[in-house]
């Protein structure tokens, strides 16, 4: 069966409509697609890449859609983030042990490569990554990777292995005491605030602009070129009376929990759950009101699983973050040439997958 792509420059209402009822596997895609209404969320260049079985040249068909077999995508190159955000119904648990999906999902997944590739082309632009011909993909699902790596790519995994997507539902969120000890007070991030953040990541950057809620500012670097981008992310911060931060929160753009940390004098004292339930029920209804709350978390660490039981939270499925190499800029549409890296990060964290900052739990 022939599959079909068509690219809009705006979030259609009706893909929406379409993402919503299977949560919570369409998260990480709906909620970027969400974020697209902060302030600095989305650019003249976003893309969102539909594809099905039906042939669709305008929104106004697009809005006519019935089948319930599809691949979608968020995309933007001129991002230093994660540039491109992926949902196919193959994900969904109605689907997923159904191995005569194969059949249509392949050839979805092969058109929205093509697609990607002929947007690549078009950008023209140099990419803000590490590496100017790679695009990188946030929160893939497993099963969707696997059909990816067909196309004569390969993956060469983190050290830490896969990721576990933690589902968390904010009426489940326990009840706690938002009282702080002496002397600390809640907060928002402000500019001041930015290089200390910075300082207690090891993801390479070379700012973070906190501006009323969480502004990821980051300096894309390739050679001699630099660029720089603002996302308004929803934050919390712990701060003593004198105004120094001693612990933050912050949710990605696809509203993950990606940053709990505290300065090592103020842990256990209980301010990491503290601080990532209050984030949680009160600013992660920025994305939309459905309940649903999640977190990518590497097996091997510990104490960010730890977190997550204590938020009452279940890892559900499995995934990684790949980047994605196009073959250079020579690549045509309809090639399906190129590689599938996953780039290697210390500790296990998720940060390269997330906008900017990788999640550190320190209770």
């Amino acid at each position: 069966m022939a599959s079909h792509a068509v690219s809009f420059t705006s979030v259609p209402a009706k893909l929406v409509e379409l993402l919503t009822p299977d949560l919570p596997y369409s998260l990480p895609l709906l909620r970027r697609l969400q974020s697209t209404k902060f302030n600095h969320g989305t650019s003249p260049h976003a893309r969102i890449v539909f594809v099905s079985d039906t042939e669709l040249s305008s929104e106004e068909q697009f809005d006519q859609y019935q089948s319930k077999a599809y691949t979608a995508a968020y995309l933007d190159f001129s991002k230093p983030e994660t540039q491109m955000y992926i949902y196919s119904t193959l994900e969904h648990p109605r689907n997923r042990d159904d191995a005569s999906n194969s059949h249509l999902y392949e050839p979805q997944l092969a058109e929205l490569v093509k697609e990607v590739i002929r947007l690549r082309n078009e950008y023209k632009q140099e990419l803000l990554f590490t590496d100017p011909d790679r695009i990188l993909i946030g929160s893939l699902h497993a099963d969707t990777r696997s059909i990816l790596e067909k196309f004569e790519g390969r993956v060469q995994p983190r050290p830490s292995g896969p990721y576990d997507k933690w589902l968390i539902k904010r009426e489940e969120l326990p009840l706690l005491d938002e009282n702080l000890p002496p002397g600390m007070y809640w907060d928002s991030a402000n500019l001041d605030d930015c290089q200390l953040v910075v300082s207690r990541t090891d993801i390479p950057r070379t700012a973070v602009v906190l501006l009323v809620t969480f502004a990821a500012f980051i300096s894309g670097t390739n050679r001699h070129h630099r660029s720089q981008t603002l996302v308004n992310l929803p934050n919390l911060m712990i701060k003593r009376q004198d105004k120094t931060p001693i612990a933050w929160a912050l949710l990605g753009t696809d509203g993950s929990l990606i940053s709990v940390h505290v300065e090592e004098p103020y842990r256990r004292q209980g301010l990491a759950k503290k601080l990532a339930v209050k984030l949680l029920r009160e600013k992660a209804t920025r994305f939309g009101d459905d309940g649903w709350l999640c977190a990518d978390v590497s097996p091997s660490n510990v104490s960010s699983r730890a977190m997550c039981k204590s938020l009452n939270g279940k890892p559900d499925w499995d995934l990684s973050n790949p980047v994605r190499d196009w073959g250079g800029r020579k690549a045509l549409a309809g090639q399906l040439n190129g590689k599938l890296i996953c780039d290697t990060m210390s500790e296990g964290f998720m940060g390269l997958a997330h906008t900017d900052l990788p999640w550190e739990i320190d209770r």
